[in-house]
């Protein structure tokens, strides 16, 4: 699922010179969730690291198990997103900058969404941020036979 994920972003790797590195063990146990809705969950984060991310710069897709969950990590190494703005990333319509936001197509609803998706699957979302550094965008998911 995750690679072909990632499979449809590939088009912008040459056009803005980004390099996609995944880190996904070979076999993982299966999540509880509907795949689509976990997919477009992914799709949102990549996009956004696309977007948001450094011309030529890398975005890093992690995948991990602990415990009785999956967490993926998606990583850019873009503007970062200022410590103010942090607490409201995942609000519907919110945009840390407009200007740019509107210029490249958004609508401030993709965090959002990718919240709504994470959570109704019985999963955590959060970020980690620097400015001038990038960020990272965390979401865990449990396992399909933990309860």
């Amino acid at each position: 699922t995750i690679q072909r994920v990632v499979e449809r972003f590939d088009i912008f790797k040459s056009k803005d010179h980004l390099q996609i590195e995944m880190e996904i063990p070979d076999s993982l146990p299966p999540i509880k969730g509907v795949s689509t809705e976990i997919e477009t969950a992914l799709e949102n984060l990549i996009d956004n690291a696309i977007k948001y991310g450094a011309d030529g710069g890398i975005v890093k897709i992690t995948v991990k198990q602990i415990e009785n969950e999956i967490e993926i990590s998606v990583s850019d190494q873009g503007v970062g997103i200022p410590v103010e703005d942090q607490p409201r990333i995942f609000e519907r319509f919110y945009r840390v900058d407009k200007g740019r936001s509107r210029a490249l197509g958004g609508t401030g609803l993709g965090l959002s969404i990718v919240k709504h998706i994470v959570q109704r699957h019985g999963g955590r979302i959060w970020l980690e941020s620097q400015l001038g550094h990038g960020s990272t965008f965390h979401f865990t998911l449990p396992l399909e036979n933990s309860d």
